[in-house]
């Protein structure tokens, strides 16, 4: 895609929209950022943006943006943003930026989405391809000041969030991956059936040469398989036309319940794929920095992939045991007194507390709320009930979320003001073995910048009592 001369207009001026800005000016483009913040909240950002000939719009956004060529939406622009619908309305193109570094790149993607579990499988695909890959996207760094940097002959690695795949149109991924998907971002889609909708159109424009990898175990993804096969993947949105013809790839399936018809699954101990060869038995199942049956299922999809590129399992299986827990997912931090907290900040959704309360056996002290989502808690209050000992509730969501705990049977609730005052009155109601697990069920925009800057509060919160109280429990 040639940008020279054209007169492009970027919503948001987070990472996202830096890159973009950066990228499209460097090809030629007149670019025009905006955001719609006041500009006190955007000096760095600003700072980053002043050696580039570019036009800047902050405190909202006039209708210049709509005097452009293209129209670039960051990812926490949503498409139901009013100016998104008038520039439909108008037929001006509409694009994020997957779609503008998949049309960059020169080498095939490898996608990964889903509700849970994207990042540690998009880690263990780039461990096992190696040299062979790069790793980027909404795992850290911006997909299109990375792409360029994709070794020939190689993959572009990107894990992929249901808000930048609002905005593809031509997007096709060689191996495209669901995890899973479970309700989430239901303040940002108007139903669950938009969310399904939205993680579609990553297959959607797959041919006969690409793959599909998708759980078998989880019912939404399952569903979603079945009507890729079918041909009948949902349409998406006005003003974003489904593709010309139906996807066709070939479908792989993954499950730790047992054998699929094609693809990867774990039985009696260990891990299998059957391809076009036929079956095989790979490796027993069994690495410390995969604790938990969701890490299992992120294996499986991982292992499919590398079997479908015809990567042996002895390399398979090196990657799976040299990998560690990310920063923030089920991260251990500290083990004041013989208590073990860990830091699963990204833990974002119920679905993902409730894999990480079935990881332990020990009795578990959660630490869990932050910004409400509008999510349905019923499920996690049970799980929560059943698998923890004490729950510990803060922020904008604590009130519905004990409420689900405590209809469910719950008793020990005790509501926190802070993260720090939490992890202290954790602490004081642990025994040595027990487990403080800050899995928070929720987003973090009511009281920290990120999931991010949450997960380095515990953690310090953590070393803090370390160093206060060495040893035994006060």
């Amino acid at each position: 895609m040639n940008f020279q001369d054209m007169s492009v207009s970027v919503l948001g001026m987070g990472r996202s929209g830096l890159a973009l800005t950066r990228e499209l000016s460097s090809r030629g483009a007149r670019v025009l950022i905006s955001d719609s913040r006041p500009r006190e909240e955007l000096n760095p950002a600003l700072e980053e943006l002043g050696g580039l000939s570019v036009e800047v719009e902050v405190g909202g956004h006039s209708d210049r943006v709509l005097q452009a060529d293209l129209l670039v939406l960051s990812p926490g622009v949503p498409v139901h943003h009013p100016l998104v619908k008038e520039a439909c309305r108008r037929g001006l193109p509409v694009m994020g930026e997957v779609e503008i570094a998949w049309r960059l790149s020169g080498v095939p993607f490898i996608a990964v989405t889903g509700t849970n579990g994207k990042s540690t499988t998009v880690t263990l695909i780039d461990r096992i391809l190696g040299e062979r890959s790069i790793l980027a996207g909404n795992i850290g760094n911006p997909l299109v000041g990375e792409v360029a940097q994709a070794p020939p002959g190689g993959y572009v690695v990107a894990e992929i969030s249901s808000f930048q795949l609002e905005t593809v149109h031509a997007f096709q991924p060689r191996i495209a991956v669901l995890t899973n998907l479970t309700p989430d971002h239901l303040d940002r889609h108007a139903d669950l059936e938009e969310y399904f909708a939205a993680k579609a159109r990553l297959f959607a424009r797959q041919g006969p040469q690409d793959v599909a990898v998708i759980s078998s175990d989880d019912p939404q993804a399952s569903r979603l398989a079945d009507l890729l096969e079918s041909h009948n993947l949902p349409g998406w949105l006005p003003g974003f036309p489904p593709p010309d013809r139906p996807a066709c790839p070939e479908i792989l399936r993954f499950s730790v319940r047992g054998p699929v018809l094609k693809g990867a699954w774990f039985v009696d101990g260990a891990l299998w794929y059957r391809g076009k060869s036929g079956s095989e038995r790979l490796f027993d199942w069994g690495f410390p920095g995969l604790p938990g049956p969701h890490n299992l299922a992120n294996s499986l999809a991982a292992v499919a992939v590398a079997r479908w590129l015809g990567i042996p399992a002895g390399v398979i299986h090196s990657a799976l045991e040299a990998h560690i827990p990310l920063h923030h997912r089920m991260e251990e931090v500290g083990r004041p007194g013989g208590v073990l907290f860990v830091n699963d900040s990204k833990s974002t959704n119920p679905a993902s507390v409730q894999a990480a309360l079935e990881s332990y056996q020990a009795p578990i002290l959660l630490i869990a709320g932050g910004k409400d989502k509008g999510t349905d808690f019923s499920g996690l209050g049970r799980c929560i009930a059943r698998r923890a000992r004490t729950l510990l509730v803060l922020g904008e969501a604590a009130d519905r979320l004990a409420e689900s705990a405590r209809v469910a049977g719950m008793n020990s609730i005790i509501r926190c003001a802070s993260l720090q005052e939490a992890v202290v009155v954790a602490w004081k109601n642990a025994q040595p073995g027990d487990v403080v697990l800050l899995s928070p069920a929720c987003a973090s925009y009511d009281m920290f910048r990120n999931a991010e800057e949450r997960g380095r509060l515990f953690a310090q919160a953590v070393r803090c009592l370390e160093e206060a109280h060495p040893g035994a429990l006060g």
